[in-house]
């Protein structure tokens, strides 16, 4: 599913003129707006009363109540409308984010990065000799016992 698909749930108001209908006119001013953006926006009408939830990669990132909307009004004269933009627009930018770390971890499980016969040359130096230790007091850290001479020089 694309980043930029915004699905708005919307429900009628029942305190307009007695009659309960789907009005998408309230959603005029979000849905111009954001296919200037280029988002794609589906309105999708629901049976719940004064509600309106927009919806990207299947997951709730804004909701209000459809009165507080205004009817047939663009976007820059409804603070609603903008904090609903502005929540979408912020979702989108946090999902390509999480889309491009997980493909970065997809892309590292799948050992893109490893080193193989076809992958840079290694120039680091391959045949360091570090000598034997001149620790005389612990056997443990390096498994070589090196004994002190009788007469007490190192």
């Amino acid at each position: 599913m694309s980043l930029l698909y915004v699905k708005a749930y919307y429900g009628g108001p029942c305190d307009t003129f007695d009659c309960c209908m789907h009005k998408p006119h309230l959603l005029f001013g979000l849905r111009d707006r954001l296919q200037k953006l280029g988002f794609r926006m589906d309105l999708i009408p629901v049976p719940f009363i004064n509600y309106c939830m927009l919806e990207m990669c299947g997951h709730e990132v804004f909701r209000c109540n459809i009165k507080n909307l205004k009817f047939n009004v663009s976007s820059t004269r409804d603070p609603t409308c903008r904090r609903a933009i502005e929540a979408v627009i912020g979702s989108a930018v946090k999902f390509r984010i999480a889309r491009t770390i997980l493909w970065f971890w997809t892309a590292l499980d799948h050992q893109m990065f490893r080193r193989s016969k076809y992958a840079p040359k290694d120039y680091w130096p391959k045949d360091i000799d570090f000598g034997h230790s001149t620790c005389t007091e612990c056997v443990n850290c390096c498994g070589d016992v090196v004994k002190k001479p009788p007469n007490g020089d190192t």
